[in-house]
This record gives C-alpha cells, structure tokens and sequence, in this order.
C-alpha cells in the first residue's frame, strides 16, 4: 500500500477545506497533486471521514464506529478496521492537531465533507437526540475491498456471517 507522506496529507486537507469548491475541482487538484487517481480517491474520501469521526467525538456521546467498508470485485461488501487504512491515521492526527490549533473553518470545510456527520446532521434536523446514537462507518464506494489486507475472522464473526 502506498505511504503517504504528511505534506501531502497537509495538502489534500488544504484543498478540501476550501469554501465552495466542486467535487470535480477537488479530484483534478488531487490527482495532480499526487499524480495516482486510486490513491487521489483514497485520500479524498479518507480525510474527510476521519475528520468528521473527530467532529463527532466532540458532540454529544456518539458511540463512533472503528471500521469502514469497501466494495470487492464481486460487488461485495467487506469491513476493516480503521487502522487498515494509513491515511485515516495521519488524517485523525491532523484533525486533532487543527482543533487545538484553531483553525476551525478548514477542520469544519472538511469535516462536514464526511458521510458520517452528514447522517448526523440529518438526524438532528430531524429532532432526534444524538446521546447513546450508534453511528455506523463509512461505506467507501469508489476505494476497492483488494486495496486492504484481508482481515481474519475469530470464530464467532464466521459462525455468524
């Protein structure tokens, strides 16, 4: 799996946090930037996902999810651990990083990019009271399940899968 350096975290963050940029802006800057549309798209749906799991931390007593699931070839869908997936790592780290700093305006541009707090903001709208909500993970369409590690299954996921 490909590493992916800081600055390149940095950057995408830089560009997702932009006020009024289209989607097909952010995937062409992106994708120059790091010059790899598989891995442009991981980091396009990554980043704002990790940083909408640290937005929700900080409202109400969300109990937060840990894995995010991707699509095989054969239509699929598998889970992984967030920890499958290294850019989630750097982009948590960042997030917490940009609250205590203060800069709010990017950290929510990219946080309210996010399935996650898009449900979330759905529900509250709805009148809905979010202490004690189970928030499922992210279901990454565009990211294929063979880009993870295989996860093994204890004996009780196959017994019930």
């Amino acid at each position: 799996m490909h590493i992916v350096s800081q600055e390149v975290i940095d950057g995408v963050v830089e560009i997702l946090g932009e006020s009024g940029i289209s989607a097909d802006e952010i995937e062409s800057r992106v994708t120059g930037l790091v010059s790899d549309p598989p891995l442009a798209r991981r980091l396009i749906d990554c980043i704002p996902e990790a940083f909408g799991l640290v937005m929700m931390s900080h409202i109400g007593k969300v109990v937060l999810p840990t894995t995010f699931s991707a699509r095989d070839r054969h239509g699929k869908w598998k889970s992984f651990p967030f920890s499958s997936e290294p850019i989630f790592d750097a982009a948590l780290k960042t997030a917490e990083r940009m609250i205590q700093d203060g800069a709010q305006t990017t950290f929510q541009n990219v946080a309210t990019r996010s399935s996650m707090v898009s449900s979330l903001n759905k529900a509250l709208h709805q009148g809905a009271n979010i202490d004690g909500m189970i928030s499922s993970g992210p279901f990454f369409i565009g990211i294929p399940a063979e880009t993870y590690p295989e996860v093994k299954k204890n004996f009780w996921q196959k017994l019930f899968s």
